[in-house]
């Protein structure tokens, strides 16, 4: 196994979505500054601070509360996104993940590709990370604390490992102060000594910690079991009065959602995102994609095409998406190579215009058990529309093999001059429809004929021996 460790220094101050260039800190209960963004430490905001020396130093200063609770879904979240990137995920509080990336690196082409793609996603979403590639998840854990570390070389790595201060162990405080007290300064210094004395001196414990950073097979990380269906909330840090304010923390839900369907090998049609307003007004949207999809970017195009004539009724403080259950989609290897396709599929334009547009405004044509044509299609809404689909994919058909039907069928039947009927030349027919006899009984035969021009129609007769024109084809 190889492990990748992701730390987030300041997840608690980034999960709330705030631009990066923005001067923040984290208050604890005692109103002294907890931790700083790095915007706030240039202008001289330092943990311990108290409040008024931080704002005398940074008067634009943001003060924000992040409680145990909301940082472990953060954090849960990430391990969500992370499911784009690795099958193995590990969350380990309060900031860090670990993925195990040694069955990746052929998919994504290397371990370069890989590191540049979850830099991109990250910088993309707006968290800022540290990351450490390791021979053991512990050991990559305790390096992603303090420091990069992206060494391919495994003796390059051990070395970094090695090099580790005896503070940056997470051992206990009291057995940290021991170890300094007789001159080891580094991991390096620690394991120089002979086990038993180490035992001896410092307690069996230490062996153990020891044992989960050295040793690749020991103590492997809990893998992160996700959910089983997608459900995610977001609390906003500032009031949203626009809709297109909501496509940023809307893309960290979305990503998060590709990587769980991805570990599933899925895609989803329909969304619901609820939006939570002041003054407990909520307000519901629905977003469909017409053949399902699990890629982020589609979702994010149709939330923004929606987002677009959906107007707030209040500003939103939170909003949820939840997701319909998956449907199995084919694993498939991306070309990281091959340029990228610009293509819109049919699916893609069809789930565009309804976002822009209204899903009612788009809507297919469907069968109806119904022998008349003028009255054999039907339009169907989106719940309808779903179930003709699964109809269709059962093999159901309501037009029996063998029977033709025109591309373009006339809202109105159109009377054949008899001139016309002796220059036409007879291809096909003549099919009998006779039915509707519960509210307005047809009988016809119809017959499929070419023009002198070469143009193709679909013509019949009435019961009463008049011959029209139907439809047209192709």
């Amino acid at each position: 196994m190889r492990w990748l460790s992701i730390h987030f220094p300041w997840l608690a101050l980034e999960l709330h979505g705030l631009p990066r260039e923005t001067p923040q800190a984290l208050l604890d209960s005692r109103q002294r500054i907890l931790l700083g963004n790095p915007v706030a430490e240039a202008e001289g905001v330092k943990a311990g601070q108290a409040l008024a020396t931080a704002l005398a130093l940074s008067p634009e200063l943001t003060l924000l509360e992040t409680d145990e609770a909301r940082l472990r879904q953060s954090l849960e979240q990430l391990a969500l996104w992370a499911g784009g990137f690795s099958a193995r995920i590990s969350v380990c509080p309060p900031r860090s993940l670990l993925l195990e990336i040694a069955s990746m690196l052929h998919y994504f082409g290397g371990l370069e590709t890989l590191l540049d793609q979850l830099s991109a996603s990250l910088e993309r979403n707006g968290y800022s990370a540290r990351m450490a590639v390791g021979e053991t998840a512990r050991g990559a854990e305790l390096l992603a604390r303090v420091q990069s570390c992206t060494e391919a070389d495994p003796q390059r790595w051990w070395a970094r490992l090695h090099s580790l201060e005896i503070g940056q162990l997470a051992l206990p405080v009291k057995q940290s102060e021991q170890l300094r007290g007789v001159g080891l300064r580094t991991l390096g210094d620690l394991l120089k000594l002979p086990r038993i004395e180490l035992a001896q001196r410092f307690g069996q414990s230490l062996l153990r910690e020891l044992e989960k950073i050295v040793e690749p097979g020991a103590a492997l990380p809990e893998p992160f079991i996700p959910p089983e269906r997608f459900r995610q909330k977001v609390e906003l840090a500032a009031e949203i009065i626009h809709s297109q304010g909501l496509l940023f923390p809307l893309r960290r839900l979305l990503e998060a959602l590709e990587g769980f369907l991805h570990i599933r090998q899925q895609k989803v049609s329909l969304l619901h995102i609820a939006l939570y307003q002041r003054e407990g007004v909520e307000q519901q949207l629905t977003i469909g994609h017409a053949a399902g999809t699990a890629s982020a970017a589609h979702w994010l195009e149709l939330c923004r095409l929606q987002l677009e004539r959906e107007k707030l009724k209040a500003p939103v403080l939170a909003l949820q998406l939840e997701a319909e259950e998956g449907q199995g989609q084919k694993a498939h290897n991306a070309d990281l190579f091959a340029p990228a396709q610009a293509q819109t599929t049919p699916a893609e334009l069809i789930s565009r215009l309804r976002s822009r547009l209204g899903a009612e405004s788009v809507q297919p044509l469907g069968w109806c058990a119904d022998h008349r044509p003028e009255r054999a299609n039907t339009l169907l809404g989106v719940t309808a529309e779903k179930t003709a689909g699964k109809t269709a994919a059962g093999g159901g058909s309501l037009l029996p093999v063998g029977l033709v039907r025109p591309g373009w069928l006339l809202s109105r039947p159109q009377r054949l001059a008899p001139s016309d009927q002796r220059t036409l030349h007879w291809l096909r027919g003549p099919e009998r429809i006779s039915s509707g006899w519960w509210d307005g009984p047809v009988t016809r035969d119809y017959y499929v004929a070419r023009w002198p021009d070469g143009r193709c129609g679909w013509v019949f007769r009435d019961s009463s021996g008049g011959w029209f024109i139907h439809g047209w084809f192709g």
